[in-house]
């Protein structure tokens, strides 16, 4: 028999796939190195040693792992000589017993026995009888685990460039795809080989599962250094990190330290409490905003926190937010990112977080802008605060009606900017916030959605709870020095903030009502509101897109379901202010707070607007009269002499 379980041309592609996959990973060593050299020119610190420390095993495994491939396309091409060895022997072995037997039958065909026959070939000796034995083929590899934390170094920190360690991510990634591919090739030439080289003797070969945890360990290390740049993009860049917050980053969790601020059931004093306790100051602003964006959404709406820290972390979590929502539907194309739900809650999410970043960068005229909330509904709920929350002696919270989101969070930005400027110029303190308060998922206005709410009170009653907590929030933060505090609320707005007003361990300096939509009928007048003085101001009453004046006050009062309360009426008890125009201040127009015309209720320069500024800097006795009915004085003039008959 001249047959072994032995298929030259399956060994040859082994051969081919083991030469190939040694070679690539040899050819990788400069890009890889290249980019792991780059990436720690700017990497200092712990967390830089252990990237280095990684880099360093990735390169000695990756040459020991092409050195392994190599010896294997040797063994087997050695294998594969001794099988032809070995075929030739038994070839021979046959052959020679096969004249063995024809002699065998020669004799005994011959008529004497074969005694007097020559003999043939008397030099024919049998071949060697002892086999060619397969060199084992041992292709042993072992990848080592890496560490990748900078845990232990206690109040360390790290620097890196962002960038940097970016490009090494991508570096990385591309040539583990191509190593990928390679294994892909090997597996499938090494199941064939063991399938059609059975005489091949195999001790080890470990190589496989080696190489693919060696593209596992690749493949952490680049999702590490992903991490450890999104922590210092978060961050704003360039520059050094706490270890601490580091190993939060990486870990995607929350700082031990930080935990019980998140505790259920705390209040807001509780928590400005604990906060004080934990030392942190702006200093550590860049800390902060690397943590992950778990712990940024949490921190960032916790009432009790100081407004610089929620601020800080509310624009690192938006930021982050709008990459991964801008990433989601710029790649559509893929099945994972398909689901029509998740598509269209990416794209109201998107919008009104842009419309977020936009309002906090356009039209600061005066005041620093600040992010003190951010939830993760799509479009998200936010308030933006124009002037520092920690210092401010003055601090105006702005309500919007119906209609209101934060995909137009610009609009009702500037309007709070508006009012923000106004206060200055009737000389408010300088040392003053505005804050642009769209707090609460506020009903559509009717027609543009298939949404009556605003003739309901549940989502007002929604947002008056959440501005409660927003109110409780501040007196926790400034408890030492509370600043005189305001709600200005427009339209549906009012609603809410009567809400808001009635809860428990809530109160404020005056409560201004522009254009209600009606004050909840369970509050029967300005006394049951927890505010020391209410003021309600309001355009004449007119006909809807027929008249100029505020035509849907009264309509969403009048026709709402539980809250028919006007607060410009005698019986409400309310000071009460003009809007109509006096002197040079022009009058609304309609029931908006900005129109092209620029006679919107918190519009520059219209007699609306100084009231309120006036109303929420302590003087009220400012203010210009509210005409009953609307009328202008004029329109009184002219009725006190049509009623006397002349």
């Amino acid at each position: 028999m001249d047959k072994i379980e032995f298929d030259d041309a399956t060994a040859d592609r082994l051969v081919k796939a083991a030469n190939s996959a040694a070679d690539v990973l040899r050819s990788q060593g400069s890009a890889r190195r290249s980019a792991a050299e780059d990436a720690a020119e700017d990497f200092d610190g712990a967390y830089a040693n252990r990237f280095i420390e990684s880099a360093q095993v990735e390169s000695e495994d990756r040459s020991k792992l092409s050195s392994v491939l190599s010896g294997l396309g040797e063994q087997v091409t050695k294998v594969k000589a001794e099988a032809a060895k070995e075929r030739k022997r038994l070839s021979e072995v046959a052959a020679w017993e096969a004249r063995q037997e024809e002699r065998r039958r020669a004799v005994a065909a011959s008529p004497v026995g074969g005694i007097d026959l020559p003999p043939q070939k008397p030099f024919d000796i049998r071949p060697p009888q002892p086999e060619v034995q397969p060199t084992p083929i041992d292709a042993t590899f072992a990848a080592r685990g890496r560490t990748r934390t900078g845990q232990g170094t206690g109040s360390g920190r790290s620097s890196a460039d962002p960038a940097k360690l970016r490009s090494f991510s991508s570096v990385s990634r591309a040539n583990d795809t191509a190593a990928s591919s390679q294994l892909t090739a090997l597996k499938n030439a090494w199941s064939a080989f063991t399938a059609a080289c059975g005489w091949a003797e195999v001790n080890s070969f470990s190589f496989l599962s080696g190489f693919d945890r060696w593209l596992q360990e690749n493949g952490a290390d680049a999702a590490w250094v992903e991490r450890i740049a999104a922590a210092f993009e978060r961050a704003g860049g360039h520059g050094s990190l706490s270890n601490v917050s580091l190993d939060a980053a990486d870990a995607a969790g929350v700082p031990k330290d930080l935990e019980k601020l998140f505790a259920k059931g705390l209040t807001a004093t509780e928590v400005a409490a604990l906060w004080g306790k934990l030392g942190y100051s702006k200093a550590d602003a860049r800390d902060l905003a690397a943590l992950p964006i778990e712990a940024l959404s949490q921190l960032g709406n916790l009432e009790g926190v100081p407004y610089w820290a929620r601020s800080t972390v509310n624009i690192a979590a938006l930021d982050q937010r709008i990459a991964d929502a801008k990433d989601f539907l710029n790649n559509l194309n893929q099945p994972a990112y398909q689901n029509q739900a998740e598509r269209a809650k990416n794209a109201r999410g998107l919008l009104g977080l842009q419309n977020i970043k936009i309002a906090l960068k356009q039209g600061a005229r005066a005041g620093t802008r600040f992010l003190i909330s951010l939830s993760e509904d799509a479009p998200p709920l936010a308030a933006i605060s124009i002037g520092d929350l920690d210092s401010a002696s003055n601090v105006t919270w702005a309500v919007p009606g119906m209609g209101s989101s934060s995909r137009d969070m610009v609009g009702w930005t500037d309007a709070s900017q508006n009012v923000y400027d106004m206060q200055g110029a009737v000389d408010g303190p300088p040392d003053r916030a505005v804050i642009s308060w769209v707090g609460y998922d506020a009903p559509a206005i009717p027609g543009t959605a298939p949404d009556v709410g605003v003739l309901f009170s549940d989502r007002a009653a929604d947002g008056g709870q959440k501005l409660a907590d927003s109110i409780r929030g501040l007196s926790a933060t400034r408890s030492s020095d509370m600043p005189m505090t305001n709600i200005v609320g427009h339209s549906y707005g009012t609603t809410a903030g009567a809400y808001g007003l009635t809860a428990h361990g809530v109160h404020v300096n005056t409560f201004t009502a522009v254009a209600s939509a009606g004050i909840p009928d369970s509050i029967p007048d300005a006394d049951a509101l927890h505010a020391d003085h209410v003021y309600a101001g309001q355009a004449r009453n007119v006909i809807p897109l027929i008249e100029s004046g505020d035509g849907w006050a009264a309509t969403g009062r009048e026709h709402s379901w539980d809250h028919h309360q006007d607060p410009t009426a005698d019986y409400f008890g309310a000071t009460t202010f003009g809007a109509d125009g006096s002197g040079t201040l022009e009058g609304v127009t309609n029931h908006a707070v900005h129109t092209s015309s620029g006679t919107g209720y918190l519009d520059m320069n219209t007699e609306a607007l100084k009231n309120v500024a006036l109303a929420t800097t302590g003087q009220g006795d400012k203010m210009t009269a509210y005409h009953p009915k609307g009328q202008t004085p004029l329109e009184e003039a002219l009725g006190l002499v049509l009623g006397s008959g002349l």
